[in-house]
Parts: C-alpha cells; structure tokens; sequence
C-alpha cells in the first residue's frame, strides 16, 4: 500500500495517480536541483600515507602491508548523516529528488484552494529492454517538456493508471518516500587516490580537475628530519604548484601523517607547531586555496591510531557542501540520466556513445546537444570519463574510471617497482618488455597483450592525442616518460631558453614535447642513429633540416634548446608547447623566451613562411 495513499475507494486511487503523476512529471521534468557530487584528489610524497589516509577516511582497518598505489585509485562514498560509506551500490539521487520536487509543487498546490488542479498527463518513461522513444520525441525532446505531451482520451481522470514497470523507475511506494526522506542531505563523493612514483606525473594531467578538493599528503617525520628536510619541502612545492595551476580556486586541505609518533616525543605540541611554521612559510602565495583547522594551516592526522580523523572528515564534507560547483544546479532528468549510466558499472566498464548512451538518453528526451553538455559535467566531476579529442574517444564513455587507469598504469610504470619480468617471459614477449621498460618502445603486440586486447586502438589514440607516446619506427611506439634519466650530458651550446620559472615547469611536458619531435620528423624523414634521447634530453640530427639539442632543466624551471638556426626552431618548438597548453595544461602553462640572454617575442622578432615549415598543418593533424 503506498505511504501517500489516505482516502478509501475511487479517492484513493486519484491521491495515488496524482501524486505518482507528480514524481513522473518532476522525474522528467526540466525543474533542477544541486548537484551534491563532488571529486577530492588525494596527492603527495610516495610512502607519505595517501592510501591509508583514504582507508582510514571510508572507516577501514590500517594496513601496514599495502602496497604503492600504481596511477590512481577511485572509491566511491556516500556521506549519509554523519556516516562515510565506501559505495558499492548504485547511487540513485534522481528518485529521491523528484520526490522532494512531488512534494514541493503538493504543498504550492494545497496553499492554493482556488485553483483548479490540471495535473498533465506525462507518459511513463520506456523500459530500458522493451521500448525506445521514436525519432520526434528524441529530437524534440525539450519541446516535448514545455508542451506536454496530448491527452489519452481513453483514461478518464478517475480511474487509477497502470503503475510504472519495475525496468521503468524506483518503484513509487512507501520504501521510496521513506528513503528520499533519509537521504535528504546525502552527499556523494569520488576519492581519488594518486600514486606518487615521478613516471605517473605524466599522466596526471590527464586526470587533475579544475573543480574539487585536493588533499595534499605529507610524512610530518620528513619535515622536521634535516637530512629529508629539503626534500620534503621540494615535493611539497610541486604539489602545491601542480594544484594551484590546475586548479587555482580549488580547496586544499594539507594533511600531515605519522601524529601519534611526534606527539609522544619530547615537546611534540612545539614539533607540531614547527611543522606549522614551515607549511606556511611554503605556502603563502596559495593561502587562499587552504582550509585552515583552527591555529594551524594543516591537519596533524595518524592513520594507524586514528587521530584526527574524524576533524579530517568533517573538514572535507564540511568544504565540499560549501564548495562553489556544489551549488550548482542541474536537471533532475540529468541526474536520472547519470544515474542509469552508472548502474551498469557492475558488468561494464564503460558505454558507447552511438549505442549504449544515446538509447539512455532517449529514455530522458535529452538532445545530442544536452548529452554532450551533461557527459562534460559528469566528467569534470570525475564520474565518469569522456574524452572528445577524435571521433574514436568520443566514442567511449567510461563509467568505471579504474579501468582506464588500471589500462594506463600497465604501460606506464616504475619498472623497479612494479614489473615482473618473468610475466612476459612466460608469454614470450620478454624482448618486447625489455625494450620497453628499458628504452620505451613499445610494440604494437605488447600493447595490445597489456590491455588484453579490448579496445587497444582507443588506448593508442587516447595515448597519442594526450601526446603521452608516438609513432616510433616501423610498427612501434615511443613513450618518452619510460625513458631514462641521462645524468651525464656533456657540455651543451645553450642559445635558447624557454622559461617557466614565473611558474612551474610540471613534470611530462618535456616529455610530450619530445613526443611531438618525433612524431613531426618520422612525417617528414626517417629517423637515424644520429638521435638520442632520454628522460630529460634529446638530440635530432634532421630537425627541420638542423641538429637540435633539448634538455629538461628542473633546477631552473626551464627548458634548454641548441640549434645553429634557433629562431626557425624556436618557432616550431613553440607551435609544439602552445599545442600542449591548449590540449593536455588547459592553458595554464605560462613561459617566457630568451634566445643568447634577449628577450625574445615571436610575433615581433620572428617572420616565416608557414607553408615552408609546414608545422600548423601538422599540429592540426595530431
């Protein structure tokens, strides 16, 4: 018996179809309601507790066994009351905010006796398994919800309507109201948890979103050690640096690990005090990004005896309800959309744009134009992956964002840490692995092996339009974030210097343009035993007709280019890092040239003939 049912008779049955009428209209209505989703980026020094300090978060047991994250790991939680789930299950908000909209326009209704009630017949959403909307509804969907749809002239106003199938929508019954009433306030949240290792910096710009909340973790024990001091410190920086330019209005909490150790130590209260003067010392040019915890700039938390950790859970579910893009509204068909999406998680790891999420879609009477719009939000919030550079990844929409990273992380690893070698010996592909772990290059049959043969030409171009590998050779691949470090260079004729320093130089773009090196001299001339490359140099002998030498220079937030015509080179090179800006940085890369110690400005020091150099016509071709 429905909880909304209080009449007897053909009274009942009215109270029952209006108010089930209500939650259809406002189900797949254009009203809207906050979007309480949010992604926290957990990021940090390797061994500094990030996995632990999610574990402990979601109410899990410490580990001292666990091992280092491989590229990201994403958990799910629902913040219900003041309980942190770790969500296996789907998240179903779309219900239980139309039944707050139901009883929303029930109340405006019951305040206004001198109307009369014209509730307009919406035809039930289609079953997922047996009906599709026709083409007119599809395209004309939000027509469809302005208008509403005609009247059945065979229903009459008093005799009950069909209840919706079980494939249709939640069930319209008393568990429902009773629960959207329980979960009022819920708030769910994506935790991702980044692995430190520096090979995976290259695909965290893949990754890092402008909205969210970042938490930034860190080994209090190595601040207050002189010998690990500065290290500590420089990661420290980094990471601040790295947030700030990927999300400069974004909140972020600092985290120090390892509490209980240093408050049992002599003066523990003035260590932690130190630790304080030192974090604010690194971080006063982004004080405005930080969430303070009351005198201190930091949280002081340890995830083997569980200090602090609920303050640490309040602070984020605290800054995330507060936060900026939680207040932004979106349609509660969106919602409902995002929640049919995500129900399939438990089978596939994602969808297909012309299949999958265009029949779910339909089911919303949402246009081409609104998928695109609402697949961008879910993106940027992190629950969902959908890249548009090519038709190939604009074809795929991941619901299971482990399953890229996972994919991703296979190939691009510590090789020190994370490979068995053994693995590829007994698949007979010990040479292939070798070449890549060794000198990354990859083959077409390793990577395919890898990714166990499921979507492998999604994977390549997902790696090469995020310039994270290249055409190498003949059938083979580069991916230069796998190479290794050349700490002895020799004497190198610096006449170019592409400065960061205003800035920061982030780790990968080096890399990518190397990427791009190769892949515009394999377009216009083989490459030869002349070249060499590492992990912070190259040298090309055939570089538009030049020798080029790069170096990668942390020290001074630079990068460093030799060539006899610098200024022909220095124009391509600048093509290359304006490509990487717009397509992997968001534009937030900022650097400045210096060619024999001048200032140097390409507009109005530099005239070329494009067509000679032919670079934009091979950038628009990436």
């Amino acid at each position: 018996m429905s909880a909304l049912i209080s009449l007897s008779g053909a009274g009942e049955a009215d109270a029952y179809v209006r108010n089930r009428q209500r939650y259809l209209d406002a189900l797949k209505g254009n009203e809207k309601a906050e979007f309480t989703r949010l992604r926290v980026m957990f990021v940090g020094q390797g061994k500094a507790g990030k996995s632990a300090t999610v574990r402990s978060i979601l109410g899990k047991k410490f580990n001292e066994e666990w091992d280092s994250t491989v590229g990201a790991d994403v958990s799910e939680s629902v913040i219900s009351g003041s309980k942190w789930g770790d969500s296996k299950d789907k998240i179903d908000f779309a219900s239980a905010l139309a039944v707050k909209m139901m009883n929303r326009h029930k109340e405006m209704k019951s305040s206004s006796p001198k109307r009369i009630e014209k509730s307009p017949v919406v035809a039930p959403l289609p079953s997922s398994s047996k009906t599709e909307m026709n083409n007119t509804e599809t395209t004309k969907g939000d027509q469809l919800q302005n208008k509403g749809h005609k009247r059945n002239s065979s229903v009459k106003n008093d005799q009950p309507k069909k209840r919706p199938q079980e494939d249709i929508i939640r069930e319209y019954d008393e568990e429902l109201i009773l629960e959207a009433h329980e979960r009022k306030n819920d708030l769910a949240l994506s935790l991702w948890d980044f692995g430190d290792q520096e090979v995976f910096y290259t695909m965290h710009h893949i990754f890092l979103t402008k909205t969210g909340i970042y938490v930034l973790v860190f080994d209090m024990r190595e601040l207050l050690e002189l010998v690990t001091r500065e290290e500590a410190k420089k990661y420290l920086r980094f990471w601040l640096r790295s947030i700030n330019m990927h999300a400069p209005q974004a909140p972020l909490l600092l985290v120090g690990t390892f509490c209980a150790e240093i408050q049992s130590e002599i003066r523990g209260v003035d260590r932690i005090r130190g630790v304080d003067k030192i974090l604010r010392e690194l971080s006063k040019q982004f004080t405005s990004q930080i969430v303070a915890n009351d005198n201190l700039v930091f949280f002081p938390i340890d995830n083997r005896e569980k200090l602090n950790i609920q303050e640490l859970r309040k602070a984020i579910e605290f800054t995330a309800r507060n936060d900026r893009a939680m207040k932004q509204e979106v349609s509660i068909r969106w919602m409902a959309f995002l929640d049919e999406l995500l129900s399939h998680k438990k089978s596939k790891s994602y969808l297909t744009m012309n299949g999958d999420v265009s029949h779910i879609a339909s089911k919303f009477g949402l246009s081409r134009q609104e998928q695109e719009m609402a697949l961008g939000l879910f993106h940027e919030r992190g629950l969902i992956i959908h890249l548009t550079a090519t038709e190939t990844l604009r074809n795929i929409v991941i619901i299971k964002p482990q399953w890229i990273i996972d994919a991703l992380g296979k190939v691009i690893r510590d090789s020190s840490i994370h490979v068995d070698i053994s693995e590829y010996e007994r698949d007979g592909l010990l040479d292939d692995a070798q070449l890549l772990f060794e000198e990354g290059i990859a083959s077409r049959d390793l990577l395919g092996y890898l990714w166990n043969y499921d979507q492998t030409e999604f994977f390549i171009d997902l790696m090469k339009r995020t310039m994270l590998m290249s055409d190498y050779q003949q059938d083979g691949f580069l991916i230069p974030s796998l190479l290794k470090e050349n700490k002895d260079m020799g004497a190198v004729d610096t006449r170019c210097v592409v400065d960061f320093s205003a800035t920061f130089l982030p780790h990968g773009v080096f890399q990518r343009l190397v990427c791009l090196c190769v892949e515009y001299i394999a377009r216009k001339t083989a490459l030869d035993d002349f070249n060499r490359m590492s992990k912070n140099y190259a040298r090309f002998s055939a570089f538009a007709g030049h020798e080029v030498e790069l170096i990668e220079d942390f020290g001074r937030q630079a990068i460093l280019v030799s060539s006899s015509d610098i200024k022909k080179v220095i124009l391509i090179l600048s093509s290359m890092l304006f490509k990487i800006n717009d397509n992997v940085m968001g534009g937030r890369l900022k650097w400045k040239l210096l060619i024999d110690g001048e200032n140097f400005e390409l507009e109005k020091d530099l005239e070329f003939e494009s067509p000679t150099l032919d670079i934009n016509s091979f950038l628009d071709s990436l």
